[in-house]
């Protein structure tokens, strides 16, 4: 006996469904190395800004580099397939490094404390708006990053380079953790 139209419809719907939460597990894999490559470069910079506060660009611009390179390297080798990879992974990171330098020479003078919240707030509202569009766990992380950054920025005080290294390099590494565990 042949299904029905609906009885295979339903079935189409559901093989669309067990698809999308595949990809969804292996968007979450491919994050999980990037979340934990960049909350541990994070929370280096930071606790060596809160010992060597003066030397924030010899800290900073040889960390965000290195990270460069190697996160093109990590996006190359979990998305193999996915031609030219390493090349957009840049361009991608090399826009919010470029509107990160923007608002600073804007803005400035900005306090360096207040420059170090630029990137936790930014990269927070992107992973909640893609929570929002795609994957319900981003909405999570950028959620945490977003909130328990601008808690560190109020509350923290002289504490800031310190809780800013939990709250956002811990944060992206607990959350690439989570990711990589699914």
């Amino acid at each position: 006996m042949s299904p029905s139209a609906e009885e295979a419809a339903r079935a189409l719907r559901e093989i669309d469904a067990i698809k999308e939460r595949a990809a969804g597990f292996q968007d979450y894999q491919a994050e999980s190395a990037q979340l934990i490559l960049w909350g541990a470069a994070n929370s280096i910079g930071l606790v060596a800004t809160a010992l060597f506060e003066q030397h924030l660009l010899q800290i900073w611009v040889p960390l965000v580099l290195l990270c460069l390179v190697a996160g093109a390297l990590l996006a190359r080798r979990t998305n193999a397939l996915l031609p030219g990879i390493g090349w957009r992974y840049l361009l991608i990171l090399g826009a919010i490094l470029f509107l990160i330098v923007a608002l600073h020479a804007v803005f400035w003078p900005l306090a360096p404390e207040q420059g170090a919240m630029i990137a936790p707030l930014f990269v927070g509202v992107l992973y909640f708006l893609r929570g929002v569009l795609l994957r319900p766990r981003y909405l999570v992380i950028g959620g945490a990053l977003a909130g328990l950054s601008l808690l560190s920025f109020l509350f923290a005080g002289p504490w800031f380079w310190w809780a800013m290294a939990m709250t956002w390099g811990g944060t992206l590494m607990l959350s690439g953790v989570w990711l990589g565990r699914l």
